[in-house]
């Protein structure tokens, strides 16, 4: 497949409702909410709904999901974004679409909707629908670029990580171009509150360091007296981003649901994405998680990261 046959197909229904994966971060939103507007705007006779269970991070930024009934589902295609495997959907219900399409930039994408674009080089899938945009020669209006450039920075990391190319970068200009303020959008990618900052710093200084790796550990017990949401813990990985001679880095963090550890597992060189695998997990390269795993695993797991080598 193409972006132009990806036109064709949105092209043929009258009513389409766009999903995401489950605990969405900002490509999964951007690249949701920003398909959203462009469709909109290319396709005012069409009836666009996107679908969400999970509350959204940023209320002053993003914006509620329609959440359409079973009745319209059924009459729609439905597209869902940056969602590798069926267990990672919000919802499952899009499999009850009219068809299905999968739009996708993960390793190893499971293929089981109607239609399937995966493109694994990309650098997040807010790049993919920007480029399905530019390469249909779509009106970009500034709504659906915020959402898109969103999508690309916090999935880039600020435009710094391995797969960014030139052709992001000129993709970043043309949605610059639509009137986007970057310092209004950054601070809301960026603010915290007060009690995460405070969260924040309290794990920094519970970072465990063995050799180039470094992880961090946030039990249950951590966990309730930090008052953290899955959602909200699972983004401090990145608090071990940015140590010298730390290569690897790992953050565990307890899930009452599933009554385990889920775990974010990141890179500057080696692939790690093999150690996700061993443990039921998948991802990126150099930036791949893990579902479920035991307290006991965990020394199972820093071993690994700590013997990865490029």
């Amino acid at each position: 497949m193409n972006y132009f046959d990806i036109k064709e197909i949105i092209e043929e229904y009258d009513s389409i409702v766009l999903y995401r994966h489950i605990r969405p971060d900002y490509d999964a939103l951007g690249s949701q909410l920003g398909l959203k507007y462009l469709l909109l705007e290319n396709y005012p006779t069409k009836k666009i709904y996107t679908y969400g269970l999970e509350n959204m991070n940023n209320p002053d930024f993003l914006e509620d999901m329609d959440n359409p009934s079973v009745d319209i589902i059924k009459k729609s295609l439905t597209i869902i974004l940056d969602t590798s495997t069926h267990d990672r959907a919000d919802d499952t219900s899009y499999l009850k679409g009219l068809k299905s399409l999968k739009i996708d930039h993960h390793l190893e994408s499971e293929n089981n909707t109607d239609y399937f674009f995966v493109i694994e080089s990309a650098s997040s899938t807010a790049e993919m629908i920007a480029l399905l945009a530019i390469e249909n020669n779509w009106k970009i209006n500034k709504k659906a670029a915020e959402y898109l450039y969103a999508g690309m920075n916090s999935d880039t990391r600020g435009f710094t990580i391995n797969s960014v190319s030139s052709t992001t970068f000129d993709i970043l200009s043309i949605l610059i171009d639509k009137g986007i303020n970057l310092v209004e959008i950054n601070r809301y990618l960026d603010d915290v509150s007060k009690e995460k900052f405070a969260a924040k710093h309290y794990l920094a200084s519970k970072t465990i360091f063995k050799g180039d790796v470094a992880y961090i550990v946030l039990t249950k017990e951590i966990k309730k007296k930090l008052g953290l949401s899955t959602h909200e813990a699972k983004d401090f990985v990145y608090i071990l981003d940015s140590i010298k001679g730390v290569n690897k880095y790992a953050f565990f963090f307890y899930e009452d649901d599933r009554e385990a550890f889920s775990v974010s597992l990141r890179s500057h060189k080696a692939s790690i994405v093999e150690i996700a695998k061993k443990f039921g997990g998948g991802g990126h390269r150099l930036a791949c998680g893990i579902p479920k795993i035991s307290y006991k695993q965990i020394d199972e797991v820093i071993n690994l990261l700590i013997k990865a080598k490029v």
